[in-house]
C-alpha cells in the first residue's frame, strides 16, 4: 500500500513538474520592463464609480446622458489582448462621435504585469476613449495565475467601478444603473470556490429583479454557453444561464470566436483566434474575425449591431423591441452570409477538432462551400 502512494506521489509531482515547464513563461515569467521609468505616471480610465464621469449626471438614482439624452450609444469590445492600436481605436471613435461609454469583457491586455496595462493606456490615450467612461471585468489574462488565482491590486486603482456586488467581489463584480439600461458586470474569474458561485448568482438574481423598466445587459468573460470548440465551462453553465436568461443581452469573450443566442452574444476583438464550436444552438455564428458591437437604445428599442473592427461594415444586425405582451425580436441579418475562416493556427492539423470542424463547417455553410479547407 505504501508503494502505491509514493507512486501516486511521484506522478503528481511529475505532472506539476510537466505542467509548470509548459506554462511556466504564462504563469512566472518574467514581463518586460515597464513603458515608463522613474517617476511613477498616475493613469486611470473614467468609470461610474466615480463622482464625475465625462458626459454624464448623476440623478440622484441613475446616471443621465447629458450628450444625447434621447439615445444612449454604448460599444462593447471582446478580448483585446493589447492587439489594437491606436490608429484602430481612433477609427472606431470617428465612426461613433456620438458613443456615450463603451464595456470590455475582460482580457484587455495580454497578461497580468504593469508592462502591459501600461501599453494599453499608450493605445488609448490621445483617442476619444481616453475619456469615454469604461464599464468592464477582469478577464483570465488580467489574473496571476497559480494555485489560487490574484488580480493585481493595479486593476482595481486603474478600473474604480462602484462597490455594490456581493462580498469579496466589490469593484469587480457590480451593477451601473444608466436611465435606460441596468449593466451588470460578473468577474467570473474569481469565482474559484463554491460559495463564490452561489453567493454571486444570488446577488444576480435580486439585481435583475430590481432592474425596473430598464434594459438589462450583463457582461462577463467566460460564456454561459461556449462557442469555442472544447471549451465549455460547465460551472459557468449550470450556475448561471437561468438567471441570465432573463436579461436582454449578455456579452462574453473567452473563446475568441463570434456567437448569437439570445439574450447570449459571445464576441472577439483580438487578432487571435481559436476553432469554432459550430452548434446548432446558435442563431448566427463567426470565426476568424475582429469585432465589437454598436448599442443604441432609443425609448423602447435596443438595436444591436455587431461590426468589422477595422472596416465598420455591419455582420449582425438585431432588434429588441420591448411591447405590452413582453419583447419582439427582429433579425436583421437573416439573409447575410455567415464568415467562417479556418483560423491560421489550425490549418493542416488532423486531429479531432480541426476534423470535427470541417464537417461542421461544410454543413453550416453548404451550399456556399463544397468543401473544407482543412486537409
Amino acid at each position: 500500500m505504501r508503494k502505491v502512494w509514493i507512486i501516486i506521489v511521484i506522478i503528481i509531482l511529475t505532472g506539476g513538474i510537466v505542467l509548470c515547464a509548459i506554462r511556466w513563461n504564462a504563469w512566472f515569467g518574467n514581463p518586460p520592463e515597464p513603458i515608463w521609468t522613474g517617476d511613477i505616471i498616475d493613469y486611470s480610465f473614467p468609470t461610474f464609480g466615480e463622482d464625475s464621469v465625462p458626459g454624464f449626471e448623476y440623478t440622484g438614482l441613475d446616471w443621465a446622458d447629458k450628450k444625447q439624452p434621447d439615445t444612449l450609444e454604448m460599444l462593447v469590445f471582446g478580448d483585446v489582448h493589447n492587439c489594437l492600436r491606436r490608429a484602430q481605436w481612433q477609427t472606431v471613435a470617428n465612426r461613433h462621435p456620438q458613443a456615450d461609454c463603451y464595456m470590455q469583457i475582460g482580457d484587455f491586455v495580454e497578461r497580468g504585469y504593469e508592462y502591459y496595462n501600461q501599453m494599453l493606456y499608450h493605445e488609448l490615450n490621445g483617442t476619444p476613449f481616453d475619456s469615454l467612461p469604461i464599464i468592464n471585468v477582469p478577464g483570465n489574462h488580467e489574473y496571476r495565475k497559480g494555485v489560487i488565482r490574484t488580480l493585481p491590486d493595479y486593476w482595481t486603482k486603474t478600473f474604480k467601478h462602484p462597490h455594490n456586488g456581493p462580498i469579496n467581489f466589490e469593484g469587480t463584480t457590480y451593477y451601473v444603473d444608466l436611465e435606460e439600461v441596468r449593466v451588470i458586470a460578473i468577474n467570473t474569474n474569481g469565482l474559484q470556490f463554491l460559495h463564490d458561485f452561489t453567493r454571486v448568482n444570488t446577488w444576480l438574481k435580486s439585481v435583475i429583479a430590481d432592474a425596473d423598466d430598464r434594459f438589462v445587459i450583463v457582461i462577463m468573460h467566460h460564456p454561459v454557453f461556449s462557442s469555442g470548440m472544447g471549451r465549455q465551462n460547465i460551472n459557468i453553465m449550470l450556475t448561471f444561464a437561468r438567471a441570465l436568461q432573463n436579461a436582454d443581452l449578455v456579452f462574453a469573450g473567452h473563446d475568441h470566436t463570434y456567437a448569437r443566442h439570445l439574450p447570449f452574444v459571445n464576441i472577439n476583438s483580438a487578432e487571435k483566434f481559436y476553432l469554432h464550436k459550430l452548434s446548432s444552438r446558435f442563431t448566427r455564428i463567426g470565426a476568424g474575425m475582429q469585432v465589437y458591437e454598436d448599442v443604441r437604445i432609443y425609448g423602447d428599442t435596443l438595436h444591436l449591431q455587431t461590426r468589422y473592427i477595422n472596416s465598420g461594415e455591419v455582420y449582425d444586425d438585431v432588434l429588441i423591441i420591448r411591447t405590452d405582451e413582453g419583447k419582439e425580436i427582429i433579425d436583421n441579418a437573416v439573409n447575410l452570409p455567415e464568415t467562417i475562416d479556418v483560423p491560421e493556427r489550425y490549418q493542416g492539423r488532423k486531429n479531432w477538432k480541426t476534423k470535427t470542424f470541417a464537417k461542421r463547417r461544410i454543413k453550416r455553410l453548404r451550399p456556399v462551400v463544397k468543401e473544407s479547407s482543412i486537409k
